[in-house]
């Protein structure tokens, strides 16, 4: 692998500039870590982009339901490295599907779960970049320890912080909302090495439930990314820093990380994504691939409903302006 001309880091396929110095890289470095190009296909609705296979026949969306067209990146094509097992089977998905629908509550209407068509339960692998990186933390709080007349008094410092299993989502198939509920529940550790699109599965490795998922592929550069993989590692430095913060009360935490060591790894990560209707309305919810019992998705709701509590709603205020009227007589 080739090694930044000034501080020896690691450079990765896609880098234009050393991500710890930001050193140039020359046009020879950049061409002997070139990537493969290849073909995906292309949702024409939400976007979602799946590494094509002509054994798979697959000419809808996994993730909606839309149909998809070839499409020739011009750039590299980044693909997984990694990919998480799925620990649920299509049984245990389709279990839980149907209590998700039958479970809605008082706002979705009675019919759900015996109207609802399942159209496809679909496993599909979505794409995130896993992050590993040591910064310098330059931070600021107020604090109430050291204030005498005011309540709070500043405070600065800096520490050294390491981060792992930094999951940055780089999917286009589930909105940034479904990948911040899914992440936290992954284990990462279960992670098996990709090898031609197959799993390199080793003799102590968990059966995988879901083998021939397809997995979603990279839109964007490593070092496009990087800035989400900053942003990240600057959340996660605001809740890091606080054990450092002096006092028992703070607010106003303010960090700058100035990044030292970086890995970054693009993983695939599993879930089953159900396509369902309910009268002619298409709809999708999304069950982890590794816990059964979280499922994400929103429901249709009863307009009945939604109706009768509107004319509540309105009755009422009128109730409150004549009210109103009679006290002012």
């Amino acid at each position: 692998m080739t090694a930044c001309a000034r501080c020896e880091t690691a450079l990765e396929a896609g880098d234009l500039r050393c991500a710890i110095c930001a050193l140039p890289v020359p046009a020879a470095a950049r061409a002997s870590v070139a990537a493969p190009r290849a073909q995906v296909l292309r949702c024409g609705d939400c976007g979602a982009a799946i590494g094509f296979s002509a054994e798979a026949q697959a000419p809808r969306c996994g993730f909606c339901g839309h149909a998809m067209a070839i499409e020739q990146p011009s750039d590299p094509l980044e693909v997984a490295q990694w990919r998480l097992p799925f620990t649920v089977d299509r049984a245990t998905a389709e279990a839980r599907a149907r209590s998700w629908l039958a479970g809605r509550g008082w706002w979705a209407p009675r019919t759900l779960a015996r109207e609802a068509v399942l159209e496809a339960l679909t496993p599909l692998a979505w794409a995130a970049w896993r992050v590993n990186a040591v910064a310098l933390v330059a931070w600021a709080a107020d604090s109430d320890a050291g204030a005498e007349r005011s309540a709070w008094a500043p405070h600065a410092g800096r520490v050294e912080l390491a981060f792992r299993d930094i999951v940055v989502p780089a999917s286009r198939g589930l909105s940034a909302r479904e990948c911040r509920r899914l992440t936290p529940h992954y284990a990462l550790a279960s992670a098996v090495a990709i090898d031609d699109a197959a799993v390199d599965a080793t003799p102590d490795a968990a059966p995988d439930a879901a083998p021939d998922a397809a997995i979603e592929s990279f839109d964007v550069q490593r070092s496009a990314a990087r800035h989400h993989a900053q942003r990240a590692i600057e959340a996660a430095a605001r809740v890091l820093v606080q054990p450092h913060i002096p006092g028992r009360r703070y607010r106003n935490v303010r960090v700058a990380c100035r990044i030292e060591r970086q890995t970054t790894a693009r993983v695939a990560l599993p879930a089953w994504i159900l396509a369902y209707r309910y009268r002619g309305a298409a709809y999708r919810a999304i069950i982890h691939g590794q816990r059964p019992d979280l499922v994400i998705g929103r429901p249709p709701l009863d307009r009945g409903k939604l109706a009768w509590l509107v004319a509540i709603a309105v009755l009422a205020a009128l109730a409150a302006v004549a009210a109103i009227a009679l006290r002012s007589r």
